[in-house]
């Protein structure tokens, strides 16, 4: 099965012929313009890489600022402080059967009276 093939005799004996000497100085050039690119151009090619989880955990956070900051719309104002009525008309007063009290603001009780 293992028939002598000429072409494998011939490419025993052929030689590479030597390279031109200025061969050597254009490599050299060639591999310092490739290697050494400008400060501006490292910068603006240059990568970061973030672990997958890192990435995942900053991608919860933002999530959760989003929810805690900006979900809902917009808040009501907090009422300002009205203060309290001091004032009570004791005519016709009865107290309650279960003794619970409860607090009623100034202007609801206004409307709740004819």
């Amino acid at each position: 099965m293992m028939e002598e093939d000429p072409l494998v005799r011939v490419l025993k004996e052929w030689q590479a012929p030597e390279p031109p000497e200025a061969m050597d100085a254009r490599v050299l050039a060639a591999f310092r313009r490739t290697t050494r690119p400008s400060p501006w151009r490292r910068f603006l090619e240059a990568r970061v890489s973030v672990p997958v989880p890192v990435l995942a955990m900053l991608l919860v956070i933002a999530v959760a600022l989003l929810i805690q900051f900006h979900w809902g719309g917009p808040r009501a104002p907090e009422p300002q402080f009205q203060g309290y009525v001091t004032r009570i008309e004791a005519a016709g007063f009865e107290p309650l059967r279960d003794g619970a009290a409860r607090v009623v603001r100034k202007d609801v009780r206004k409307e709740a009276r004819p």
